[in-house]
């Protein structure tokens, strides 16, 4: 995959131009674009219903773009501009079709740039795409920087917004913390499901884990019906968090994820129809609070997987050192058994039967090196044993 100064200067010098299969990559991304952004912007803020807490788009195009490089943007700006021009086909509109079109071009643009900058943060300072998921240290750093450009696309479209008449400047603060939280979330849920799932790796192979899996998730789906599906609004919500706990520890990142996104899903279920423990007196300020709970069990979990993830990898480094030690031992007890050597020329029968020379067999068995040379004795007497000739 590219680095980040590679991307970047690509981006200028508008080299690898798409091909065939990129275009299609490009459409498929753009239609997981609008289909998600569309039932994000169901649960939107009145009255211009673009702001919204549930979005997943975000985390969908920063994906595509650390999996697929910064070939596929058009796809992630083309999803964003229909998903926003969509609302002209509406026939409560009083803005013009121009209008329409403009702020969902800058809305598309704003959505372009933070999945592009995100990208190259990622990968300048994580690594590869999936990386940061390995590792505590960037896991926070992966939070940190989704916090942190996730200001770029809220900023943007708010503003597009206020100055296009689409909403007033008095709610504009209220729509930015929507817009950025929804993009937030949408990151921290959605681009890590994608990265982990993504990845080639043996998953449930055997009997007994797939078991495990669907026991896990039949009790994840019990616990958010109950928690955020019930009518009375004191069931605690952090009776979810030990399923989540458990997904981490005996499924990896690939668990870990799918059972945040499952339970993501039921907390918005459950809060939309005015149930579960996050109901304010409106819509809105219920999904900013359980927004709020889904994202710091994000962070959790994220970070309990990289320091899993670290603690296997210690694990592996530690038996891959055993057994260097085990078969460097193992050599060194050969050289103190019994060692036929001949008396004469003074080879020696390894364990194949094969007669080699001394230099050979101890080379072969040990880490000496030789330095030749002739000791005072043979010198002094003008020859070499066993050749017998004189020097």
């Amino acid at each position: 995959m590219d680095s980040a100064e590679d991307l970047l200067q690509d981006t200028m010098s508008g080299h690898q131009q798409p091909g065939a299969k990129s275009w299609l990559l490009i459409l498929i991304i753009a239609a997981l674009y609008v289909a998600t952004a569309r039932l994000g912007l169901t649960l939107a803020m009145p009255p211009e219903n673009k702001a919204t807490a549930v979005w997943p788009p975000s985390g969908i195009a920063l994906a595509a773009l650390l999996l697929a490089g910064r070939r596929v943007w058009p796809g992630i700006w083309l999803g964003a501009f229909l998903a926003n021009l969509w609302d002209a086909l509406s026939p409560t509109t009083s803005f013009s079709l121009a209008a329409h079109v403009t702020v969902s071009a800058f809305i598309a643009s704003g959505s372009t740039l933070q999945a592009f900058l995100a990208s190259m943060l990622l990968q300048r300072v994580t690594g590869p795409a999936g990386n940061f998921l390995e590792r505590t240290r960037t896991v926070f750093q992966f939070v940190g920087i989704t916090l942190l450009v996730c200001l770029v696309a809220s900023t943007i479209g708010v503003l597009s917004l206020a100055l296009g008449g689409f909403a007033s400047w008095s709610q504009s603060r209220l729509g930015w913390l929507t817009w950025w939280l929804g993009d937030s979330v949408g990151i921290l849920l959605v681009t890590p499901l994608i990265l982990s799932w993504g990845q080639r790796g043996r998953w449930l192979r055997e009997p007994r884990r797939i078991a495990e899996a669907v026991v896990l998730t039949g009790l994840l789906l019990v616990v958010g019906l109950l928690v955020f599906g019930g009518r009375d609004s004191w069931s605690p919500a952090y009776l979810a968090v030990p399923l989540v706990v458990w997904a981490a520890f005996r499924f990896g990142p690939r668990g870990a994820t799918a059972c945040l996104v499952l339970l993501s899903a039921c907390a918005v279920w459950g809060t939309v129809r005015g149930r579960g423990p996050f109901v304010e007196s409106t819509l809105h300020e219920s999904l900013l609070a359980v927004q709020a709970f889904v994202a710091v069990l994000a962070v959790t979990a994220l970070s309990l997987m990289g320091v899993l993830e670290e603690r296997r990898q210690a694990e592996e480094a530690k038996a891959e050192l055993i057994e260097e030690l085990e078969r460097a031992s193992s050599e060194i007890k050969t050289l103190r058994g019994l060692i036929p050597i001949c008396a004469w020329c003074k080879k020696i029968r390894n364990d194949r039967g094969a007669w080699e020379q001394l230099e050979s067999y101890l080379r072969n068995h040990t880490e000496a090196t030789f330095s030749h040379g002739i000791c005072p004795d043979c010198l002094e007497g003008g020859h070499v044993r066993d050749t017998g000739r004189r020097v």
